[in-house]
């Protein structure tokens, strides 16, 4: 079996191959530009949501029971399970979370993860849709359409993802008390 670590640079080494396919192929470096504008403002959001600075606008607050069938629709699902694995707070990084106690104390933490995610990429969503409208202004269509793809994909769906998650943390408080977690039986 391949070690855990092996697998977090594999991942990283065939994005950044990927990456120079698709500069390669465009003929520029709009896609690696789109990439780093895309994906690094995320960082500065992350870094301000957990000082306190940054928090969703009250109207985006409450999640709606239509967000996660139309999410579903547009692929969320394929998202997760991408996302879903102890391998991608590696690749970004991050130690994966340690085990919770008590079901209470992971959707807290859940909850806590999912609304931050969702504010510092729909920062950087909002954001890079400003460049990409500059840009198409500037006439760099390439650069636009790099940055659309990149925001969508990096920014968008886990913003849709973050909702659906937040929208199952609320139906579970609401359907179930605060007990331990059951542990499997191996």
């Amino acid at each position: 079996m391949i070690p855990l670590q092996a697998k977090v640079w594999s991942v990283r080494v065939l994005v950044l191959f990927g990456l120079v396919l698709l500069c390669s192929l465009d003929e520029s470096g709009d896609p690696a530009l789109a990439l780093a504008i895309a994906w690094g403002p995320n960082g500065l959001f992350l870094f301000a949501y957990m000082k306190g600075a940054l928090r969703l606008p009250g109207f985006l607050e409450p999640v709606h029971p239509f967000e996660p069938v139309l999410y579903r629709w547009c692929g969320v699902g394929f998202v997760k399970r991408i996302v879903a694995t102890r391998l991608w707070p590696m690749l970004m990084g991050f130690e994966p979370p340690p085990n919770s106690t008590s079901r209470r104390a992971l959707l807290d933490r859940t909850e806590f993860s999912s609304k931050g995610a969702e504010i510092c990429h729909g920062a950087t969503f909002v954001l890079v849709l400003a460049i990409c409208l500059l840009c198409l202004a500037g006439d760099r269509i390439s650069l636009a359409v790099w940055l659309l793809v990149f925001n969508i994909v990096l920014n968008g769906y886990p913003v849709m993802l973050q909702r659906t998650h937040r929208w199952r943390i609320r139906r579970i408080r609401a359907m179930s008390p605060d007990k331990p977690l059951e542990r499997a039986q191996g």
